[in-house]
């Protein structure tokens, strides 16, 4: 094996290698063809319409296998060597357990798919575009060889001096299993070991010719102080209890030019750590709720319902469905027979069930639907323009309850019969930094385009907030102020001295659920324009709404996957909305119309 250079790869390719993109190309389009769902679950479908969307972005076309010539005005380039030359690689290394027809291992269609994804793109000064990367599928789908061979990779062939690779998890033996894969491969392959000056150790591989190291950690954060990772594989990022080891390599990769993040996992049950939020994000970026062009996502699962979306709920005990979670299955035979002992057991056994879909189907332990129809809330996204609304009756709404984090003010019009909208947000410093440092929102861009206004501190900065809501208090005179009381007491008692009309609004069903029922028929009819704010359609899609006894729906922070803030200001404008013309028509009903 020769080292990486193009000329290299170049003359692999032409001497009967495998067309790689085309591989991936074609599992693409099958995927985005599989309308039903039969094959391919919803997140892969469309993780492969991102692909066949991004060729275009980058002014690629797969039919010819050429770039147009105007590329260079393109956000990012495909560049065919560095999409074929990973694959090529590990497609010379060694199988290390059980027994194949082939002494090298073949990657399947699904991993192909992955790699060119994640090593063709590059931005403009040839780094990857790419540099966080989420492969999740169900159990003995190879995740944790393909995060090693892809890590031997990088170690081997990305140009970086002094790499620093680590394979991270919970526990020392779970972070050595993808280190053991790697460290395998290379006592069994001599030609990588004399190509790369690599040698490997009990705990570390050593590659001399450019200082680089190769080494598993567990999770005590705390002891890793002093890292410079060049690229982390972090491998069933499910299990971890916290942010703690994540936020420490985050942090320690600053200085890299080029790092890579890399998330294998298989689902797991519930905890506080950061793979509710990744998969969160993840979910979000492929549904095009943002665009996030660092994240790279693959998922592979059985599909939940969702009503608005058409899609079915696939039952677990279907074994057609299984290949969406499992896609090795249609190449491995005692993948299915080992799917199908557990399927008994779980069919016979109520308490393994869950283990069962957690770990054989990628299901979620639990989850909870969103709200908002995205595809009928994004045709809301007509013009608003504040000069034309100025002087028009309005109301305005507060949730200021987070101190870390957003808080929102949000004024709302309603002008023959059609909702207009329109907000301001403030978040502090740390948690841009915090958000952006984790790269799961983009809080940072929205700063920079005036989405949100950034404020000095830890904390949210009151000072400024008060500042800003007698302004456009000033400007656009708003009938009514509503307001959360949550942590805002003293703010709201500032604002009352300055004789701004402050309305409490109580934070339970009974006074949320008009205000839900009047927006949901709003922006499913078309009578709401949010102006394409994206902040908003954020909270919206995060927004779960929980009912009483007596049915009425109100948002639940604790259930929604992210911040809701927005969404709650607005559902409380529209509330104090619907009460003020209530209010005014049992007025009229009990003495009428006078004349003058």
């Amino acid at each position: 094996m020769a080292k990486k250079s193009k000329e290299t790869g170049s003359q692999a390719t032409a001497n009967g290698q495998r067309d790689y993109v085309q591989i991936a190309v074609d599992f693409a389009n099958e995927a985005v063809a599989d309308k039903q769902g039969k094959k391919y679950g919803r997140w892969v479908r469309l993780a492969a319409r991102r692909f066949l969307a991004d060729l275009k972005r980058a002014k690629y076309n797969p039919a010819t296998g050429k770039s147009c010539a105007t590329r260079k005005n393109a956000p990012f380039v495909f560049d065919v060597w560095h999409a074929t030359d990973p694959c090529d690689f590990v497609e010379k290394l060694p199988h290390v357990e059980g027994e194949w027809d082939t002494p090298n291992v073949v990657m399947h269609p699904s991993h192909v798919f992955f790699v060119v994804n994640l090593f063709g793109f590059r931005n403009h000064d040839e780094t990857r575009r790419f540099t966080t990367a989420l492969f999740a599928v169900a159990r003995k789908n190879a995740k944790s060889f393909l995060c090693s061979a892809i890590l031997l990779y990088c170690f081997c062939c990305e140009k970086e001096n002094g790499p620093q690779v680590i394979s991270a998890a919970t526990t020392g033996s779970q972070a050595r299993i993808v280190f053991n894969v790697a460290k395998r491969m290379v006592e069994m392959t001599a030609d990588l070991r004399e190509a790369f000056t690599l040698e490997p150790f009990a705990n570390a591989i050593a590659r001399y010719e450019v200082g680089g190291t190769f080494k598993p950690i567990n999770a005590k954060a705390s002891t890793q102080d002093g890292l410079n990772p060049s690229h982390c594989g972090i491998d069933e990022i499910h299990a971890h209890k916290n942010h703690d080891l994540l936020n420490v390599l985050k942090s320690a990769a600053g200085a890299r030019k080029n790092p890579l993040f890399l998330y294998t996992t298989t689902e797991g049950y519930t905890n506080p750590g950061p793979w509710a939020e990744i998969r969160h994000f993840a979910k979000q970026l492929l549904l095009g709720i943002f665009e996030a062009d660092h994240f790279l996502a693959v998922y592979f699962a059985l599909d939940e319902e969702d009503k608005t979306a058409g899609i079915k709920a696939d039952e677990d005990f279907d074994e057609s469905k299984w290949v969406k979670a499992n896609p090795l299955m249609e190449v491995n035979p005692l993948l299915l027979k080992e799917i199908r002992k557990e399927a008994v057991e779980a069919k016979a056994m109520p308490g393994r069930h869950a283990e069962f879909k957690i770990k054989r189907l990628n299901r979620p332990a639990a989850s909870a639907a969103a709200w908002v129809d995205l595809q009928k809330w994004n045709r809301c996204a007509g013009k608003v323009d504040l000069e034309w609304l100025r002087g028009k009756p309005c109301v305005m709404a507060l949730d200021l309850a987070s101190t870390m984090d957003l808080c929102v003010m949000r004024l709302v019009w309603r002008v023959d019969g059609v909702y207009y909208t329109w907000g301001r947000r403030w978040v502090p410093t740390l948690a841009v930094a915090q958000r952006t440092e984790r790269g799961t929102v983009p809080y940072a861009a929205w700063v920079q385009s005036g989405l949100i206004v950034q404020t000095e501190g830890e904390v949210a900065d009151y000072a400024v907030i008060e500042k800003d809501i007698v302004e456009f208090a000033q400007r656009f005179t708003p009938t009514e102020i509503a307001y959360d009381p949550w942590n805002a007491r003293d703010l709201v008692n500032r604002l009352m001295e300055k004789d701004l009309p402050m309305v409490e609004f109580i934070q339970g069903p009974k006074s949320y659920h008009p205000a839900i029922q009047e927006l949901e028929r709003a922006y499913v009819g078309k009578q709401f324009h949010h102006g394409g704010d994206p902040v908003l359609t954020w909270c919206a899609s995060n927004m779960v709404a929980t009912m009483d006894s007596n049915m009425n729906k109100k948002p639940d922070k604790k259930k929604s996957a992210e911040k809701i803030d927005d969404m709650c200001a607005l559902l409380m404008a529209v509330g104090r909305i619907i009460f003020a013309e209530e209010d005014a028509e049992s007025i009229y009903e009990e003495r009428g119309v006078l004349s003058v």
